[in-house]
């Protein structure tokens, strides 16, 4: 059985991409996952609640829900007789929405083997890369050529156009990915592959052209007609996959009633310090009584305000921000997910969150104390199996997938210059050298399933004022893995 699992990555120059698949389980009505992010962020940078509250860090922050691409090898996809591609032709006798339906499915499921037989070629052993390559060539041309034979002969003008349309994204994906080995394959000096793909890739740009796709690369152009049709393809054959999210407050009822609490507090003691004051010193108004009314109500101000505050502070503990549900295209709720963001102070983490950190003596010393600004974001997601089950009855849609970015710029703003002069000598030259000045931000991934054990996984965030330089991963003893 399937249990939750998380994909880090650096997304761009300033963007960090969590990737969570929670997956959808037979037999069980509702799936309840978590997933809790902790991030260490060095004093000099300065990043606290007063200066990256709660909406900035949510301003900064962009994430997708949608379902996972059902997961089918390459050589099954072009050779089993059950196989969603084997399965296409005869679905140009369904109607119109449903023949889209299956086209986009098909598009993502092949998307999805050409991506991992590509990522198959590079981790192969040494000695077997260049027969895993070439079978992968030899099987991403045919499934291009099995695809494309799917073509129906006559049908709807806005199904005809959803095919060519289809396969001119493939065509672009495939060759992405060959191009892809193509720079893998010239790092070990493989000419001979690296020939093979130069090849495929001028033959897949040949039919390109010869059925008038706009999607081609030329050497004097600035190619961006490429780079929109790729993009606005891509997210065109998706939203097959992809979720409704809508949005609204949490806690709103918590954060009125703690409120309420105050005032109620505060005015007790106004009332309290007004009547005591007045049945033990005063029988009648005076003006000692109304000088005691008007102190015990400045005092009352106060004592509100400050219980507001405190309750507001302390509410994120508890509770969360937003509260959204997710639907599917035609309306259907299939789950619910819950954020929420907060400042904590280091010495009230769990000893598993402490332990996952695995401080060392420099990051200690380079904050000047024990302690770090430790942001937590926590997400919390239940997914209503029976209705994820029904909506794509011919494919094995097994799990949900939650993409969440968040841009890194405004830590950036207190950095200094990325780099400065360091200086070198062999006894007899000095040498000027250039150093580059980079902060480390350490990011705790606590994730699980109710009454299950939780998972851990610790990364670093190498970033300059420039922005992102790299992301390392370490395992539980704090080794960083390669």
């Amino acid at each position: 059985m399937k249990n939750i699992s998380v994909q880090v990555s650096q997304h761009d120059k300033y963007q960090i991409e969590l990737k969570f698949i929670c997956p959808i389980k037979n037999g069980k009505k509702i799936g309840d996952y978590h997933i809790e992010l902790y991030f260490f962020m060095p004093r000099n940078l300065d990043v606290t609640d007063r200066s990256f509250g709660t909406e900035q860090f949510y301003n900064d922050f962009y994430e997708h829900i949608r379902f996972q691409t059902p997961h089918i090898d390459l050589h099954t996809l072009i050779s089993s007789a059950d196989s969603p591609l084997a399965k296409l032709k005869s679905a140009n006798s369904f109607n119109q929405d449903e023949y889209a339906k299956w086209l986009k499915m098909c598009c993502s499921i092949a998307r999805s083997a050409m991506r991992d037989g590509e990522k198959a070629v590079e981790s192969a052993h040494p000695q077997k890369r260049i027969q895993v390559g070439r079978e992968y060539l030899e099987n991403s041309e045919i499934l291009l050529k099995k695809f494309r034979a799917c073509r129906p002969e006559k049908g709807a003008a806005e199904s005809l156009e959803l095919f060519d349309l289809v396969d001119e994204f493939l065509s672009i994906m495939a060759n992405s990915y060959r191009y892809k080995l193509w720079e893998f394959f010239n790092i070990y000096d493989d000419q001979e592959l690296a020939g093979m793909i130069a090849q495929i890739t001028g033959d897949e740009l040949s039919y390109r052209k010869a059925h008038n796709y706009p999607s081609m690369p030329y050497a004097h152009a600035d190619n961006s007609e490429l780079l929109y049709r790729e993009s606005t393809l891509k997210k065109a054959m998706a939203n097959i996959l992809f979720l409704d999210v809508e949005t609204r407050r949490a806690g709103v009822f918590l954060e009125n009633l703690l409120l309420g609490i105050s005032a109620a507090i505060a005015m007790a003691f106004a009332t309290t310090v007004s009547f005591i004051w007045k049945g033990l010193f005063l029988e009648e108004f005076s003006l000692s009584f109304f000088v005691v009314w008007v102190i015990a109500y400045m005092f009352k101000d106060r004592i509100k305000s400050s219980l507001q505050l405190y309750c507001l502070k302390h509410r994120n503990s508890y509770s969360y921000d937003f509260r959204q549900k997710i639907r599917d295209g035609l309306g259907t709720e299939i789950g619910i997910c819950r954020e929420g963001f907060s400042y904590c102070n280091a010495a009230e983490l769990d000893s598993e969150i402490t332990q996952a950190r695995n401080r060392h003596t420099l990051s200690r010393l380079e904050n000047g104390s024990f302690e770090e600004n430790v942001m937590v974001f926590r997400k919390r997601i239940e997914i209503f199996g029976d209705p994820c089950k029904n909506i794509f009855r011919e494919f094995d849609v097994d799990g949900i997938v939650d993409i969440m970015r968040l841009n890194v710029r405004h830590w950036t703003y207190k950095m200094d210059n990325p780099s400065r002069a360091v200086y070198t000598s062999d006894g007899e030259n000095i040498s000027k050298l250039k150093a580059h000045r980079d902060y480390h931000v350490n990011m705790v991934v606590r994730y699980g399933e109710r009454h299950g054990k939780d998972a851990f996984e610790r990364y670093r965030l190498v970033i300059c004022r420039n922005g992102i330089r790299r992301l390392e991963k370490f395992n539980t003893d704090g080794e960083q893995i390669d």
